[in-house]
């Protein structure tokens, strides 16, 4: 008598195809999960062959954002390695302008985000990193009698103390050890990875185009979301107003993340922003929202002209919007 012996078959794709699969409920054409149809990462020669590595980690950044955009693939049906590479470079960008706060108020429901954002860099053996990371992942995902008991177990006053605290630990493992380098050598060594020339990207994106055959469906969904958001979110609102003050057209937004202010309008005051790139008839520009004042504070967002020392318009948002703007 013969014993049949049952192997488990593995999605290809990994977890990041086992977590889709099981999320992507297929209710819209944004949503259903095709599985994994562009297992490549084409990147340009010139950028692995500069020596600045942020230059690599950058390109594949846009990669990602060219196969979610405008290919319209959904995380998990393009090489997985793509969106952990885009992720763990969303924390380390955002945590490192704006804080552990505002880089986990923005990502804190995201699960995909955050399980991507893990997954490379430990991927990337950038274990210090990923220290740092799961620390604040936890603080701020456990509600807050667990979160205070955590921070307390790890030698804290409070969680806003331990807050700062990795905020600083971040600031300087990059002093010492900055991550771009070991992601761009972690991307080098990818099999996946195909260097081309510049030249030839747009013949490669083309190609891949092919396999997504809900891309229609897709593009006419998130056509007609956008126009949803347009009328009811309130980011989209800002902007529109911002624009119709410049005589501008407004074309659309896009989230740049948290910075310091300066960093987009140096003639700015010092301070922390949020910022969208809005798109224009007339070229993109950029939405900031900040605060000024400690005690009063006043909540203002501003449209900018890379150049311009002046903004083209503000707003005063109220305090629910402003909140809104941010969370959303």
């Amino acid at each position: 008598m013969s014993e049949t012996v049952e192997t488990a078959i593995v999605e290809p794709g990994g977890w990041l195809a086992e977590f889709q699969r099981g999320r992507c409920a297929g209710d819209t054409a944004l949503t259903p999960y095709q599985g994994l149809l562009a297992d490549e990462i084409v990147l340009p020669q010139s950028a692995a062959d500069n020596a600045d590595p942020s230059v690599l980690v950058l390109a594949s950044s846009t990669w990602t954002d060219a196969m979610v955009e405008q290919l319209l693939y959904i995380h998990g049906e393009f090489a997985p390695e793509s969106s952990f590479s885009f992720f763990a470079h969303d924390y380390l960008v955002q945590a490192m302008a704006g804080g552990h706060g505002a880089y986990f108020a923005r990502r804190r429901n995201n699960e995909l985000a955050l399980k991507c954002a893990a997954q490379g860099l430990k991927s990337m053996l950038a274990d210090p990193h990923l220290e740092i990371f799961n620390l604040g992942a936890r603080l701020h995902r456990l509600p807050p009698p667990g979160a205070r008991k955590l921070a307390v177990q790890k030698g804290y006053r409070n969680v806003e103390t331990a807050i700062r605290d990795l905020d600083k630990r971040l600031a300087e493992l990059e002093a010492r050890e900055p991550l771009m380098a070991r992601h761009k050598t972690w991307l080098k060594s990818l099999r996946k990875v195909q260097f081309v020339p510049d030249a030839e990207m747009t013949k490669h994106m083309g190609r891949l185009v092919q396999p997504n055959k809900l891309r229609p469906q897709r593009k006419a969904e998130m056509d007609r979301v956008r126009e949803e958001k347009e009328r009811t979110d309130p980011a989209f609102q800002a902007a529109r107003a911002l624009c119709e003050m410049a005589s501008l057209k407004f074309g659309g937004l896009r989230t740049m993340g948290a910075s310091r202010l300066r960093e987009v309008w140096p003639e700015g005051p010092d301070v922390q922003a949020f910022g969208f790139r809005v798109e224009t008839d007339k070229g993109p520009r950029a939405a900031l929202f900040y605060i000024e004042g400690a005690i009063f504070k006043k909540r203002l967002a501003v449209l900018i002209e890379q150049g311009n020392p002046l903004p083209l318009g503000s707003l005063s948002p109220s305090e629910a919007e402003y909140a809104a703007i941010l969370s959303g």
